[in-house]
């Protein structure tokens, strides 16, 4: 009895078997196609009905037996000599196929992008390598480029040079390559990513703070209205806003409001507190604050996520790391699944390795603080893969899509500015049903701090309520997916 599998994906770059392996089971399990993958010279053509399969070949030279349905992907000189060298990153500017950018064009001996035969279609269009580079986040660790908080930033990435940075490249791949396996019509349908939904919702808070004022008025910033921007009526806002959080509820104590809002259009978020952590950018309260217990108490018992905020720090630091993981578990009385890095702190790969041993299942930082947009090039969850050992990592990668600040502080843009940012990455997420995961401090909620912005959440929220989403904490959201994924290969 022959083996049933529908894609067999075979390749001749056996020095980075790990790195195109790992490819292909991303690709195909996002599908949800059966597949096996085998390095050419290990494939045994008699095991196949030609007739019924799709074979996909990925070399620099075409790979060819008696494939009768192929699709062959000319490989490009990512993979080679100078992995890892300056010299293997992407040729600039980068060449197009209609309106997609191709980060890496393979080397077959033919004019343009694609060539069509009777049963095979050959391309230009390195997809291994272009999807390994975003994914990876090669450019990160070739380049070494750094901010002031040591962060490889939205300005420096090949994303936002060539003008992509607000498409997920790596979902138009994954359309384009689909296009090719359809056109076979070998009877392949794709699974549904979210059941009968069009696309996903993943709303998430950072505790940074819990108050806005701690036991001295804000003498300074009252001052500073007055001394430096002659402003009276700022300085008495100030003043009687002060003095409610003293008598009343602080303006960053607003879970309530938040919990109210999202369980009123039936959302459920993820709330990653701070456990640790000592330089002048962390947090000011205490996990051990008898209302910083109570809170997390009262967001589980409503059913929203608590994770970890990793403090500044800790990006880079195992010891930290674990240790304000294993504090927050000791409150949480539970264990923590995931969370994100402060200040979107991030070290490739050596952050993904610390939250693989620290045992997270889960890490949602990776989006740039500067921009918005798709950092790694995709909308939906991953497992990274370390490109200086080699290996698939055990860890999922949701990619955080927008970070508020990202919109009023880095580019100082205005309420109704921000709103159309968000809601363009929102029709895009859906286009390729993906997840839009969204970043909202509670303390970005601040109307006298950022006027509008209050209402730029509000809106937001009833926005992606009335689209048909699959919504959930992202603890959920890797659940779901999880259960979908690395199902499909076959033995």
């Amino acid at each position: 009895m022959q083996n049933r599998t529908k894609v067999i994906a075979t390749y001749d770059k056996y020095d980075f078997a790990g790195s195109i392996e790992y490819m292909f089971s991303t690709i195909f399990s996002i599908y949800g196609a059966s597949y096996h993958i085998a390095p050419f010279t290990r494939f045994k053509s008699t095991d196949y009905d030609f007739s019924k399969v799709l074979v996909v070949s990925y070399g620099k030279r075409f790979l060819n037996t008696e494939f009768r349905n192929q699709i062959h992907i000319y490989a490009s000189e990512l993979f080679s000599k100078n992995y890892l060298k300056p010299d293997s990153m992407p040729e600039t500017p980068l060449k197009k196929y209609g309106e997609i950018p191709v980060i890496y064009c393979g080397r077959g001996n033919f004019d343009g992008f694609i060539r069509e035969s009777e049963n095979l279609i050959e391309t230009n269009i390195d997809i291994i390598a272009s999807f390994f580079f975003m994914l990876s986040r090669y450019e990160e660790i070739v380049l070494d480029k750094k901010d002031k908080f040591n962060r490889f930033s939205a300005t420096e990435s090949l994303a936002y040079k060539e003008g992509f940075l607000d498409r997920p490249i790596v979902n138009e791949y994954i359309e384009l390559l689909w296009e090719w396996i359809d056109s076979f019509n070998l009877g392949f349908k794709r699974r549904k990513l979210w059941g009968d939904k069009d696309f996903a919702v993943c709303l998430t808070h950072d505790v940074d703070s819990i108050r806005k004022y701690r036991i001295y008025p804000p003498l300074r910033t009252i001052g500073g209205s007055i001394l430096g921007h002659r402003d009276l009526r700022k300085a008495f806002a100030i003043t009687i806003d002060y003095l409610r959080a003293k008598s009343g509820r602080d303006p960053y104590d607003n879970f309530d409001y938040i919990m109210d809002l999202e369980d009123k259009h039936r959302f459920k978020s993820s709330f990653y507190f701070m456990a640790g952590g000592n330089t002048k950018h962390d947090t000011g309260y205490s996990i051990d604050d008898l209302y910083v217990n109570s809170l997390i108490r009262t967001l589980q018992e409503r059913n929203f996520e608590v994770g970890l905020h990793s403090s500044f720090d800790s990006y880079n630091n195992f010891r930290l790391l674990n240790f304000e993981k294993e504090e927050l578990e000791r409150v949480m009385e539970g264990y923590v699944l995931g969370g994100r890095q402060h200040y979107l702190r991030w070290k490739t790969p050596d952050t993904w390795r610390i939250l693989e041993k620290v045992g997270l299942k889960y890490d949602t930082t990776l989006s740039f603080a500067d921009r918005e947009g798709f950092r790694c090039g995709i909308c939906f969850p991953y497992k990274p893969f370390d490109v200086v050992e080699n290996r698939i990592l055990d860890i999922w990668e949701l990619p955080l899509t927008l970070m508020d600040g990202s919109l009023f502080d880095y580019q100082n843009l205005t309420p109704e500015e921000g709103f159309q940012r968000i809601k363009s990455l929102i029709d895009t997420t859906k286009k390729y049903n993906g997840v839009f995961v969204l970043l909202w401090h509670n303390s970005s909620l601040d109307d006298l701090k950022l006027p509008g912005w209050i209402q730029v959440y509000e809106r937001t929220i009833e926005y992606l309520g009335g689209q048909n989403i699959f919504n959930d904490t992202a603890r959920g959201i890797i659940d779901w997916w999880e259960k979908g994924e690395h199902v499909y290969r076959a033995k």
